[in-house]
């Protein structure tokens, strides 16, 4: 029996490298979607999951950041309704690029001005209440119609503290302000908005109801205001919407390509509350062009966003057949007469054939609504994409749930840095493994099935946000390897490990926020490795798993520890201080000691061959390009404002004499400035002995390594930080910022150890204390 198999079907192409997973780009809906640059409150939820915790009012506001109950109560106050600054009524929140004039096309109204008996929601919501305006968003209204099936879960996003509009006053009830409450990488937030919504003609242009209610047009303002407008939800992914309203984990089937379990995977999801969406690419009309949202012949729209609701095996006995047939419950969030129209559709003949009872339990009922019945076969035929969402266990209708199947989930957050974590694909060996890893351990299904089911989720962060400068998604995926739990003493895995170690199971890469992908495995031990496909990309990620067993996720990583330098020649060390000593006293003042300023024209005149070669390289590398990109003058300024600053900088020569200034003079006498010098020859040593090609600089993914022979054992968090800190916009760290950085660690640790006498690797500081050691520092 193998160790893993594959959920799914696909091709084992290869893109780029050797041994690699095909890089898949996709015209992925919702790829205009921009992040909001305003400041959400971040919120938590009771142990139960359902109850938003309010802020404390006696506390001063959260800077920058609306706060909906404070905003609320300042407005009835004063009589006003509420207008959002940060999302006004005019065209810079319609459109995704500046109109050339501040003329708005539509008219903002209140709900109260476009229709008297205006409220926010019906006691009876329903799925069928919501239609589809002029903005091409069907994949929103897909998993609207979703939250509405369960108030626990529309509760959530919708909360029931909001105005209810009809009868509300001003100053007393009523302030035009409502908050909706979104998922966003791991964290919930809440986002306030006014009351004001575009109409043309006294309608509303986007989303509406069928009835008087206004939840739905005011929740998809607010999830425009979360990308920054609301052209931004123009061809999104029912996908991210499902998930940034539940905190679940998303997952996609081609359907021509689905796994033979995919109508069980379906079932049970559904009995797990999921939620799922489903649609079909748009087909070309007779003259060849691709038009969008056509009917087809069987009554079904081409790239259109359905939901499913229900799936239900039947008994059927006609004089042709008898046996069961596998059904599916559909929704048009259109709700209204755009319905399949073949076999189990409203008027379908099978349904004579099907007993009262059986009626009952499906529910049957045929209106006008958008909602239909067809078989399982007919859907894998016509449809061709399924999306699906399962719910985490913290989800209120998971936690009052009994006796359903609920997953079991773990989660970890990291980052891609160039010349760090962003080793690449497997094709880039060298660096592969400098990508973060991920231990899981899958327990043994309880119901004592061989394998358990596996989700694994990757979504890369903040990608939308970046839009508008040319960033898109990046390719991205993951590989999972089985390893014995002893193999784990040695964090993390290296290049020998991955070099002979066969994959169990990975993914295609893919250009789309969240990729994932459902293995059945063994129970055991496993480690992921999540990249993108090229190398020294950057990017933050999240990484999920669900599983139907308990597991326990931990990064494979270094812990932080110092030791000895490894070998240098002390002989040849030692013969570089004698010279100095000399020069020390030249510089030093009648009490002997050097302040910061004279310790950097040592340090210059010390190691001004090292420093030459840094100042050359970084000149070529910041410079080369100037005078393709403007005047000369521009070459000249940025020149003589470089070689001002050149050698040893201010901050470091400071950070230097505090690292060896005991009594906080400001100054180094010559045997802490003799000290000094050994530690920066022996830096340099290390520093020479990874400069490989000796160009003055290490290259990208070298500084680890380096650090590890000065005696700093660091792990991926802090070696990114030193990243972003110090090297240069290629990844490159130079002579001069090497030493700053060694001498920054060897501070911290100095600081930190002192206080750690029982070598706990936890110390406690004051306010006070904890300022005064660092900003010295």
């Amino acid at each position: 029996m193998p160790i893993v198999s594959r959920a799914t079907k696909r091709e084992e192409s290869l893109n780029g490298s050797k041994n690699v997973a095909a890089v898949t780009t996709e015209n992925a809906v919702g790829e205009t979607l921009y992040q909001s640059k305003t400041k959400f409150y971040p919120l938590a939820f009771d142990d139960d999951g359902r109850y938003f915790l309010k802020p404390d009012p006696t506390k001063p506001p959260m800077p920058g950041i609306q706060e909906y109950y404070r905003l609320r109560e300042e407005c009835l106050s004063k009589g006003t309704l509420f207008e959002d600054p940060d999302f006004p009524a005019d065209e810079s929140s319609i459109h995704l690029t500046p109109t050339p004039c501040n003329h708005t096309h539509y008219k903002w109204l209140r709900p109260q001005e476009i229709d008297p008996d205006a409220i926010f929601a019906n006691e009876t919501f329903s799925r069928f209440a919501v239609q589809q305006g002029a903005l091409g968003d069907c994949w929103l209204l897909a998993a609207a119609a979703n939250l509405t099936i369960f108030p626990e879960l529309f509760h959530r996003v919708v909360p029931e503290d909001n105005d209810a509009i009809r009868g509300g006053r001003k100053g007393v009830d009523y302030a035009g302000i409502f908050h909706f409450r979104f998922w966003r990488y791991g964290q919930w937030y809440d986002v306030v908005i006014d009351d004001r919504l575009p109409t043309k003609d006294g309608r509303l242009v986007y989303i509406q109801s069928t009835r008087n209610e206004f939840w739905s047009a005011l929740l998809e303002k607010a999830y425009a205001k979360l990308f920054g407008t609301y052209e931004a939800l123009i061809s999104g992914s029912a996908c991210e919407a499902m998930e940034d309203f539940t905190g679940g984990v998303t997952e996609s089937y081609d359907l021509k390509d689905a796994p033979d379990n995919l109508y069980e995977i379906i079932q049970k999801g559904l009995d797990a509350y999921a939620m799922f969406s489903c649609g079909m690419d748009n087909k070309p009309n007779e003259s060849g062009e691709t038009e969008s949202e056509n009917s087809t012949p069987e009554g079904l729209i081409t790239g259109h966003a359905y939901s499913i609701t229900k799936a239900q095996v039947v008994d059927i006995k006609t004089p042709k057949f008898q046996g069961k047939v596998q059904l599916l419950r559909v929704r048009n969030p259109w709700g209204n007469d755009k319905e399949w129209n073949g076999a189990w559709s409203d008027q379908s003949s099978e349904w004579k054939f099907i007993d009262d009872a059986t009626k009952r339990s499906l529910g049957l009922t045929f209106d006008h609504d958008g909602e239909f019945w067809m078989s399982f076969a007919d859907f894998q035929r016509y449809f061709e994409t399924i999306e699906m969402c399962h719910l985490t266990p913290d989800c209120p209708i998971i936690k009052q749930s009994e006796g359903q199947f609920k997953w079991k989930t773990s989660a970890f957050e990291g980052e891609w840095v160039k010349g760090s974590t962003a080793g690449g694909n497997r094709g880039f060996l060298d660096t592969f493994w400098r990508n973060p890893q991920y231990v899981i351990d899958i327990a043994k299904p309880e119901e004592g099935n061989d394998q358990s089911t596996v989700i694994v989720s990757l979504i890369q962060k903040n990608r939308r946000s970046k839009k508008n400068k040319g960033i898109s998604c990046l390719p991205i995926g993951y590989i999972l390897y089985r390893v014995d739990p002893s193999e784990i003493q040695h964090k993390p895995f290296d290049k020998n490990f991955f070099g002979t170690r066969p994959h169990v199971a990975d993914t295609k890469f893919i250009n789309v926020r969240e990729n994932t992908a459902r293995f059945n495995v063994e129970p055991g031990t496993y480690v992921i490795v999540p990249s993108t496909f090229y190398k020294n990309e950057e990017g933050e990620f999240m990484i999920r798993v669900f599983s139907e067993s308990p597991n326990k996720m931990i990064e494979n990583d270094s812990a932080i520890d110092i030791s000895e330098p490894q070998y240098v020649d002390a002989e040849e060390i030692q013969k570089q201080l004698v010279p100095l000593e000399k020069l020390f006293h030249d510089v030093a003042g009648e009490d002997g000691e050097v302040d910061w300023l004279e310790l950097k024209m040592l340090l210059d005149r010390c190691f001004e061959d090292d420093i030459a070669k840094a100042s050359e390289g970084i000149r070529k590398a910041y410079l080369s390009g100037v005078k393709d990109k403007g005047p000369v003058k521009q070459e000249t300024m940025l020149e003589r404002q470089y070689l001002s600053d050149s050698g040893f900088s201010k901050d470091a020569c400071r950070s230097m004499v505090a690292m060896l200034d005991a009594d906080g003079s400001g100054k180094l006498g010559l045997s802490e400035f003799q000290k000094l010098l050994a530690d920066i020859s022996t830096w340099k040593a290390i520093f020479k002995q990874y400069d490989y090609d000796k160009n003055g600089h290490l290259n990208p993914f070298e500084l680890r390594d380096a650090l590890e022979s000065a005696g700093f054992t660091l792990n991926n968090r802090i070696i990114n930080k030193l990243m972003h800190r110090y090297c240069s916009k290629e990844g490159q760290i130079w002579f001069d910022d090497f030493i700053t950085c060694a001498v920054k660690i060897r501070t911290m640790f100095d600081i930190f150890n002192a206080r750690d006498k029982n070598n706990k690797k936890e110390i406690s500081f004051g306010l006070e204390d904890w300022i005064a050691q660092t900003i010295y520092s």
